[in-house]
């Protein structure tokens, strides 16, 4: 779960230093990486059928 904070953080810093594009590029691979962690976790340990 470290994963994504670490692209989050990674991507606001990029937008800090006005590279907007790459931070968007970042926030893509963050809710990408979450997607995929929740679908792998929740429908594994709750068994929910996606």
């Amino acid at each position: 779960m470290f994963l994504p904070f670490l692209t989050a953080l990674i991507g606001l810093a990029l937008v800090w230093f006005e590279k907007r594009l790459a931070g968007l590029v970042m926030l893509a691979i963050t809710v990408g990486i979450l997607m995929l962690w929740f679908r792998v976790h929740a429908t594994n340990h709750l068994n929910i059928s996606l």
